[in-house]
């Protein structure tokens, strides 16, 4: 049995047609975000190809959360984890400024949660590349 390369995917990308509804699901899954770490100073961004009108993507709903401290997401994860995110420790060596997650637990992912400090340049980066493209 071959084994994958480390960064081969399991499966297939598919990249479907734009869907309207990719900003409604952003918003339904930053108001449950939202109360979560509404006692944090956040932000909430829906980053990646699903954020651009118009734009075929792969359909996950990237979103992006910026905090003044990693510390304020690592003390959330076990409620992020009631509203369906794991947690994904496996890539934080090459991008230790970064937690991410994915939702569901199993089963293709409908949702990645990128949570960085949003005054870095990984924070502005994606946002200013979000935008260049919208």
């Amino acid at each position: 049995m071959v084994k994958p390369e480390r960064n081969a995917s399991p499966v297939p990308v598919v990249i479907e047609q734009y869907d309207p509804k990719w900003p409604q699901q952003f918003e339904l899954e930053k108001a449950l975000l939202d109360g979560i770490i509404s006692a944090v100073n956040a932000s909430i961004e829906h980053v990646g190809s699903t954020a651009i009108p118009n734009m075929g993507a792969k359909p996950i709903i990237d979103i992006m959360i910026g905090v003044p401290r990693l510390t304020e997401i690592e003390s959330r994860i076990p409620n992020l984890e009631k509203i369906g995110y794991r947690y994904v420790q496996r890539y934080e060596a090459e991008l230790p400024e970064r937690r991410y997650f994915r939702k569901p637990f199993t089963g293709p992912s409908t949702h990645h949660l990128h949570c960085v400090c949003r005054d870095t340049a990984f924070w502005n980066r994606h946002v200013l590349f979000r935008d260049y493209l919208r």
